[in-house]
Parts: structure tokens; sequence; C-alpha cells
């Protein structure tokens, strides 16, 4: 649903775009910021559930993220980010899961017209993934550092020849193991979406 209601937002901002400059003419570094959500699914075993059977559960965490990066022509640029959830404070009855990282990573740009273009970006780095127990429990914090790669896909809708909408979306990935055993649960996979804006100089 939020990923449809940002699609929607950047293709009405389309419409109402000026004039700009063309692909061709967009060299050199930028910034770019935005806020979205980290969704979490992951299993219960059965020995677990309250029903005494496996079940499913999901959950999200508010966050953001922040970027910069350089851009060689019109199809490729480099970029490095931080993204980290926000709100993780824990509440009585449930645990809240805590996601954290800086990436470096490579950027493919596929042009759609002089206001539109799409890009497939693959990151590596470091990230921090952990788990909050519920309020009122004597468990710590279990968190857990990993290098790992980090797929995703977005959409860039310039307003100006330096100004743009941008949303990003993470393909789901396994979260840590470590993480996974203090929460009690099985195939925990996280995925992002954020959007925001980006500034060329």
């Amino acid at each position: 649903m939020y990923i449809k209601r940002s699609l929607i937002a950047l293709s009405l901002a389309l419409v109402a775009a000026t004039a700009q400059a063309s692909p061709d003419d967009r060299d050199g570094a930028y910034v770019y910021g935005g806020v979205g959500k980290t969704h979490g699914n992951w299993n219960v075993p059965a020995a677990h559930g309250a029903s005494g059977a496996k079940q499913k559960q999901s959950g999200s965490q508010k966050g953001y993220v922040l970027g910069a990066g350089y851009r060689f022509g019109p199809y490729l640029a480099a970029e490095t980010s931080f993204d980290t959830t926000i709100g993780n404070r824990r509440q009585a009855g449930s645990g809240v899961f805590t996601s954290r990282a800086f990436n470096v990573g490579g950027v493919g740009l596929i042009p759609v017209g002089e206001h539109v273009e799409l890009f497939g970006k693959v990151a590596v780095g470091s990230r921090q993934q952990g788990i909050l127990a519920p309020a009122g429990t004597d468990q710590k914090r279990v968190k857990q550092n990993k290098f790992a790669t980090t797929p995703s896909v977005g959409a860039n809708v310039y307003l100006t020849d330096a100004l743009a909408l941008r949303a990003e979306y993470t393909i789901p990935m396994s979260a840590n193991k470590k993480v996974q055993q203090a929460a009690g649960v099985e195939k925990m996979r996280l995925n992002s979406w954020n959007v925001g804006m980006s500034y060329a100089f």
C-alpha cells in the first residue's frame, strides 16, 4: 500500500514538473534523504505459538536514510548511505526489532524521457540488526553486526535541473541468525522503503 501511494505521488509530480536538463547533462555530485519504514516478516515455531502451531507474524518500524553520490553520465552512479530505524521504545508485551546500516554501492540508471529515471542499486556494507525485549522483562538487547549485500530498486522524478523526488525499495533479505534466535523466531526477512528528495550540485 505504501509503495503504491509513493508511486502515485511520483506520477503526480511528473505532471507538474517544469523544464530541466536532459539525462546526458546529469553528471557530478548529489545528496539525498528520505523517510519510510522497515518491515519484518517471520515465523513463530509451533512450540512457541499460542495455539501450539507455527504462526506467521509481521511488524514495522519507522526510519530514515541519508546519502550522497556521484554520477558518471546518464547511466551510472556511485552512492554511500546511512539508514536506521527510529522510535525504538519498548512496550509491555511486545519487543521491537532495530536496524541500521552504512553502505557503499553502484547504481545503474535507465532514463525514461527527460523527467523520470528508474534505477537499480547493489550496495555492500555493515548492517547492525537487533531485538529489544518487551518492557518489564529482564532480557537485554541483542544485536549483531554483519557485512551484507543490499539490492534495491527505485525511481527519480526531476522537478528542476537539480531537485528531484526519489523513491527506493530494498529487496527482502534474511535477518541475522543471532537476532532470530534471540527473538525465538524463524525465517525472519526484512525489507524497507523510503520516499524523499535529492539535490545535485
